[in-house]
C-alpha cells in the first residue's frame, strides 16, 4: 500500500457532516456567480475546492452526474448549432439561386426592352407609310374628282351643242378626210375620258387596298407591342418579387448568423463550465486520495521507510511486456510503494514478476497477477482503477523505472512472492524493505 508523509495532510481528516451542509450554499453561490457573469443558469461552478472538509465518493458521483448533464447540454447545443448552420447554408443556396434567377430576369427584361424599341421603330415607319398612302389616296381622289368634273363638263357641252350627223360633217367639210378626222376626234375624246376615269378608279382602289393592308400591319405591330409590353411587365413583376425574396433571405441569413454566434458563445461557456467541473472532480478525487493516504500513514506508526535488512539481488530473464502492462505495473507500484524509494518500488514490482515465474500461481501475465482476487488492496478498494483511468499524471517516473527494471528481470527480493505492511505485523519473519516485509510463503515463516 502507498505511504505518504502525514504532514502534507495535516488539514484533512474532518468529518463529512460539514461537506453535506455546504452543498446547498455552494450551489446558490454558483448560480449567483453565473448570473453575475451573464452565463446560463448552470448548477455548478468550481467551488468545492474552497471547502476545507474532505469529500467522499458521494461527492465524486454527484459531480460526475453534473458533468454528464453538462455534456448532454453541450451535445444539445452542438446539435442546435449544426441544425442552424444547415439552415443557414440552405438559405445561402436559395439566395444564390434567386440572384441567378434575377440576373436572368434582368437579361430578359433588357431583351424585351430592345424588342419594344424595335417595334416602336417599325410602328413609326408603318405610320409614315400609312400617312403617305393616305396622301396618295387623297391626291388620287382629287384627280378622280377633277377628271369626273371635266368629263361631266364635256358631256354637258356635247349635250348642249349636239354634233351634226356624219353626212352634215361630210357636206360641210372641205374633204372626206377632214370629215373623218372630225368624227374620229370626237370619238377619241370620249374614249379618253372613259379610259382615264377607269384608270383613276383603279388607282384609287389600289391605294385603298394598300391602306387597308398597312392598317392591318399596323394593328398586328400594335398587338405584338402590347404583348411584349405585357411580357415585360410580367418579367418586371417577377424581378421585383425575386428581389424581395432575396432581401428576405439576406435578413434570414443574418438572423441565422446571429443565432449561430449566440449558440457558439453558449457552447464555449458550457465547455468552460465542463472543464471546471472536470477540474473540480479531479480536485475532489485528489482530496479523497490524500485522505486515504493520510489514513494509511496514520496506521503505520513509527515506520521510517529505511531499509532494515540486506537486499537479495537476482537477475531473471526479461518479460516481453506491452505498454499497457508497463503502465499497469507502474500504477500498482505507485499505489503500494509510491513513497518507498527506488528499492521499495522495485521490490513490489519484483513480487509481481516472481508470481508469473512461480508455478504456485496460475496467472502468467502482469495484468492477471495484479487483478487476481484478494491479492492487492489497491485493486480490491478500487484505487488502482481510479488511478489507471484518471490519475496517470500523478504516477511518478520512478515508479515507471521500477516497473521496467522488474520486467527486465531485476529483483532485489530474490524470488519472494508475498509482502505486507511491516508495522501491522511486526512479529513476522521476512525481508524488510522500508515499510514492507517480503516473504517466500504466505505465513511469513521465512
Amino acid at each position: 500500500m502507498e505511504i505518504v508523509d502525514a504532514a502534507v495532510f495535516a488539514n484533512t481528516g474532518e468529518t463529512m457532516k460539514k461537506v453535506r451542509g455546504l452543498k446547498i450554499i455552494r450551489r446558490t453561490a454558483a448560480a449567483a456567480l453565473a448570473l453575475a457573469l451573464g452565463l446560463p443558469s448552470y448548477t455548478h461552478l468550481p467551488y468545492r475546492a474552497l471547502a476545507a472538509e474532505t469529500p467522499d465518493e458521494s461527492d465524486v458521483q454527484e459531480i460526475q452526474n453534473e458533468i454528464d448533464n453538462q455534456q448532454q447540454e453541450i451535445d444539445k447545443t452542438q446539435q442546435e448549432i449544426d441544425e442552424t448552420e444547415e439552415k443557414k447554408q440552405k438559405l445561402q443556396q436559395a439566395k444564390e439561386d434567386m440572384e441567378n434567377y434575377l440576373a436572368d430576369l434582368n437579361s430578359q427584361y433588357a431583351s424585351l426592352e430592345e424588342e419594344i424599341a424595335d417595334l416602336n421603330s417599325q410602328i413609326a415607319d408603318k405610320q409614315a407609310e400609312i400617312e403617305q398612302t393616305q396622301a396618295d389616296l387623297e391626291e388620287a381622289k382629287a384627280v378622280e374628282e377633277q377628271q369626273y368634273a371635266d368629263m361631266k363638263a364635256r358631256i354637258q357641252y356635247m349635250y348642249e351643242h349636239p354634233q351634226s350627223s356624219f353626212l352634215e360633217i361630210l357636206l360641210t367639210s372641205g374633204s372626206f378626210a377632214e370629215a373623218l378626222n372630225q368624227a374620229g376626234y370626237a370619238a377619241s375624246i370620249t374614249e379618253y375620258d372613259r379610259q382615264m376615269f377607269e384608270q383613276y378608279v383603279a388607282q384609287k382602289e389600289a391605294i385603298e387596298e394598300q391602306e387597308a393592308q398597312l392598317q392591318g400591319e399596323m394593328e398586328a405591330l400594335e398587338e405584338l407591342q402590347a404583348s411584349v409590353e405585357k411580357k415585360q411587365d410580367e418579367v418586371s413583376a417577377l424581378a421585383s418579387s425575386t428581389s424581395g425574396q432575396i432581401s428576405q433571405h439576406v435578413t434570414q441569413i443574418a438572423e441565422a448568423q446571429a443565432d449561430l454566434e449566440g449558440k457558439n458563445n453558449t457552447l464555449e461557456n458550457q465547455k468552460e463550465v465542463l472543464e471546471q467541473l472536470i477540474a473540480e472532480k479531479r480536485a475532489i478525487e485528489a482530496q479523497i486520495e490524500a485522505a486515504k493516504a493520510a489514513e494509511i500513514q496514520a496506521s503505520l506508526g513509527d515506520v521510517t521507510g529505511v531499509r532494515t535488512t540486506e537486499l537479495e539481488y537476482v537477475q531473471y530473464g526479461a518479460y516481453n511486456a506491452t505498454e499497457e502492462e508497463v503502465t499497469a505495473l507502474a500504477v500498482l507500484i505507485y499505489c503500494e510503494a509510491g513513497n518507498q524509494g527506488a528499492e521499495g518500488q522495485l521490490a513490489v514490482g519484483a513480487v509481481v514478476m516472481n508470481r508469473i515465474r512461480d508455478s504456485r500461481f496460475a496467472q502468467n501475465d502482469i495484468i492477471s497477477v495484479i487483478r487476481a482476487s484478494g491479492q492487492f488492496s489497491p485493486v480490491t478498494s478500487g484505487r488502482f482503477d481510479l488511478m489507471l483511468e484518471q490519475g496517470l499524471d500523478s504516477v511518478t517516473e520512478s515508479c515507471y523505472t521500477a516497473a521496467r527494471r522488474a520486467i527486465a528481470g531485476e529483483s532485489n527480493v530474490g524470488n519472494r512472492v508475498f509482502f505486507r505492511t511491516y508495522a501491522n505485523y511486526p512479529s513476522l519473519s521476512g525481508l524488510v524493505i522500508g515499510a514492507h516485509i517480503f516473504s517466500y510463503t504466505w505465513n511469513y515463516t521465512a
